[in-house]
Formats: C-alpha cells, sequence, structure tokens
C-alpha cells in the first residue's frame, strides 16, 4: 500500500471507531480481516495513524479548532496530524492518487498554511495532558497541581503483565519457561504473583501460554484479586466476572479448593472464560447468568467474599484503550455510578455474615470510585469498612499508599488505574 492509501484506510476506520462503540483493536482487525491484500507492515503502520489520532487527539482537537476546522473530523485531524510530521507532508498524502484520499481541497490547503502560522507555545493544560477538556476539568478538581502528569501517564503505552498461575507453577518456574520460550520477563514490583516484560506478542504461540503457566493481567488486578482474600475452602463470588480474569486469580489462590460462582448478565462473556478454565486447570469456578438487580437463587447470603469489579467509564485503561477518553463525558460517569451503586447493593445480599464484599472498578474517577464507597458505608449499617492496609500488610500497602482504600495510578504506581475498597458485614 502507497503512503496515501494508508491513510485513507486510518481515516476509514478512525470513521468507523467514532460511529460504534467497539473497542479500536476490533474494528482494526475487522478492517484487516475484510482487506487482507494490506501486508503485516501497511497493518502497522495504518494502526500507527490509527492510534496516533487518539494520543494526540486533544492537540490535533484544539489545533483544528483553533485554526477554524471541524475538531471532530477525522479527515481535518488526520490532514494536521500529517502535516506536522514536516512541512507538505498532507499535500503529498492527499493527492487524489488511487486508493488514496481526495486531494486537499481549497479550504484544507489554507487549513495547513495556517497551521504554519499558528503560535502553537503555550497550549491550554487540557491539551498538554492529552485528554478531553471537560473531562481534565474533573481531574484538576482531583489532582490540584499534578493532574497534568496523571493524565500523560495515562497516555503512556503500557507494559505488559503477566499472572503466573500457581496452580501450574512458581513464579521462578515460569519466569524460568519463558526466557527459554525468547520471552524476559522482571518480576511484578507490586503483586507477588505477577512477571512483567516490555515486548508485546502472541502469547498464544508460546509453550508457557499454552501449559497454562501464565495468564495475561495487569498488576491492578491481580492487586484487587489479592485484596479478596480468598482462601482454600471457601465460598465466593465474582459478581461482574465477565471472562473471568479474577475469577481464575482467585482460583489459584484457593487451590481449587472451595467454590467460585461467576456471574455475569452476559452468557457470550462467560462462555469466553471455559476454555481459559481448561488451559490454566481451574475446576472450582461456576458460571451463572444473571439478571440485572437480582440475587441468583441459592446465594443470598451465601458468599465468604463477595467481589464486585463493576462496570465503568474504564479510564484507569486508557493506556491500553486510549479511544476511550474520547468516548467519555461527564454524563457517563455520573450514569456508571448510579449502575456501580446499584451493583453493590445486590451484592450486599449475597455476603454472608461475618463475611467481605470487595468493591473495584478500573477507573481514576472519584465518582465511580471513592464516592460510590462512601455512599455504600453510609446506607448500610450491616457493614463497615475494612482498611486495605490490614489486608495487604503495611509493607505493600505503604508502597501503594493505601490505608483505607486504595487508588492505584499509571502515574504513582506503574499500573493501570484501578480503585478498591473492602467491607465486612457484621457477624
Amino acid at each position: 500500500m502507497t503512503p496515501s492509501a494508508r491513510v485513507a484506510a486510518a481515516i476509514e476506520i478512525l470513521d468507523e471507531v467514532a460511529r460504534g462503540d467497539a473497542p479500536a483493536d476490533a474494528v482494526l482487525k475487522t478492517w484487516s480481516r475484510n482487506n487482507r491484500f494490506a501486508g503485516s507492515k501497511d497493518r502497522r503502520a495504518i494502526r500507527d495513524l490509527v492510534y496516533r489520532d487518539f494520543r494526540k487527539g486533544a492537540q490535533l482537537r484544539w489545533l483544528a479548532h483553533t485554526l477554524g476546522a471541524d475538531s471532530g473530523s477525522p479527515r481535518a485531524r488526520m490532514i494536521l496530524s500529517c502535516e506536522l510530521e514536516g512541512a507538505g507532508t498532507a499535500a503529498a498524502r492527499f493527492d487524489g492518487s488511487t486508493y488514496g484520499p481526495n486531494a486537499l481541497s481549497d479550504e484544507e490547503t489554507a487549513l495547513v498554511a495556517r497551521l504554519h502560522e499558528a503560535d502553537r507555545a503555550q497550549p491550554p493544560d487540557w491539551v498538554r495532558a492529552e485528554c478531553p477538556e471537560a473531562l481534565f476539568a474533573i481531574f484538576s478538581g482531583q489532582w490540584p497541581g499534578t493532574a497534568v502528569d496523571e493524565v500523560l501517564a495515562m497516555n503512556a503505552r503500557a507494559p505488559v503483565d503477566l499472572r503466573v498461575n500457581a496452580l501450574r507453577a512458581t513464579r521462578d518456574d515460569a519466569r524460568a519457561a519463558l526466557a527459554a520460550a525468547g520471552y524476559e520477563t522482571e518480576p511484578t514490583p507490586l503483586s507477588s504473583w505477577g512477571l512483567r516484560g516490555s515486548e508485546h506478542t502472541n502469547f498464544s504461540t508460546m509453550t508457557p501460554f499454552r501449559d497454562g503457566l501464565v495468564d495475561p493481567q495487569d498488576e491492578s488486578s491481580q492487586l484487587v484479586a489479592q485484596l479478596v482474600g480468598a482462601a482454600p475452602g471457601m465460598t465466593v463470588v465474582d459478581l461482574c466476572a465477565g471472562a473471568g480474569g479474577k475469577a481464575l486469580a482467585l482460583a489459584a489462590a484457593m487451590d481449587n479448593s472451595g467454590e467460585i460462582v461467576a456471574c455475569d448478565t452476559s452468557g457470550a462473556r462467560l462462555s469466553r472464560m471455559e476454555p481459559r478454565c481448561r488451559r490454566l486447570g481451574a475446576t472450582i469456578i461456576r458460571p451463572v447468568t444473571v439478571e440485572a438487580g437480582q440475587v441468583p437463587d441459592g446465594l443470598g447470603g451465601w458468599g465468604e467474599r463477595v467481589l464486585v469489579d463493576a462496570p465503568c467509564s474504564g479510564s484507569g485503561t486508557w493506556r491500553r484503550s486510549p479511544e476511550l477518553r474520547w468516548r467519555t463525558t461527564p454524563d457517563d460517569i455520573a450514569a456508571y455510578a448510579a449502575i456501580q451503586s446499584d451493583l453493590l447493593v445486590t451484592a450486599a445480599e449475597m455476603v454472608q455474615p461475618g463475611g467481605r464484599l470487595v468493591y473495584a472498578v478500573c477507573s481514576v474517577f472519584n465518582q465511580e470510585g471513592r464516592d460510590v464507597a462512601h455512599r455504600f458505608a453510609s446506607n448500610d449499617s450491616r457493614f463497615r469498612r475494612v482498611p486495605v492496609s490490614g489486608v495487604l500488610g503495611p509493607d505493600l500497602a505503604g508502597r501503594l499508599g493505601a490505608d483505607d482504600d486504595m487508588l492505584l495510578t499509571p502515574h504513582r504506581h506503574g499500573t493501570d488505574g484501578m480503585y478498591a475498597a473492602v467491607f465486612e458485614r457484621a457477624g
């Protein structure tokens, strides 16, 4: 493919991402499947163009608006993005050639000229942070003075974290097996279950993965699973289990002794857990499809541990899914907070007296984390807060800066963003 054809493909993909709610990676895979003429170098170049629009989205939108163009137009942003590579690049890529985008119009040529005349020395903080202006206002209120640094870290590329499956191997054994397969790792600095690499690769082709020694999982999610405190013989509910990442971690922590009920409103999501259970050797997980707001039969007051890994804005995963920042509004965050509060009310009915309820969201917004946890604690007198520091121990809690609850961020901890709190029901 020519550079112009790659640009046209990137614009097409960005249009599709903007129209729907499918993850950008899924849209890219669908495009590649439907356009098999594109080689591996073409696919990589197109992906880089698409993700440059996500990661430099604030700068490109600000420039487009400032220069009088439509900031919501992927074509306008791509013109600016290309020209920022060097003078004349936009005209070279938008040349009207076969399979490329239409040639620059007179108005777009004038836009490029204004770009070179513009003063770009002092962009607003939300632009420097590469964050939508409305969301940056929330971050500024939450992290006065450090918001730019916090949000910039959420735009960096995430490392590759793997959870060592204790049902199959020790961390040292798994690390040695990965090294023998040509993949170097280091122990994760916070989670005792994890290994960290820097190279993104297809693990499904690697023997240590196929043999169930490791499973991809960010360190922040590993820490949430550790917060559950699941032990052999316990009864555990994972209320929003999805494809089962945390349930599988809990099965390993329980040494396949006890029972885990993995609940989700989507049977399709739960079905993706079955092959993972086989590969990892987890035998104590029972998937159950549930109705929203309903306690499944037999689970009322059943769980010694109940985990609510609630749906959220996903702001904590922006390093991996940078398009999410451009799909999220303050209204979305408020809507998620209402859903999260309702889920906690439902989950509370599944906790047996003396049992614990763990609330987690992969979001760094207080509105979805601390505010929801505080509201639940105020409204249900049967539960008391259990300090996270008492569950994780003083050493790890000190390194996390966690006391009453836990808030992880890429800037402070090098993990995905994550909030978690622990409650205990009166005996």
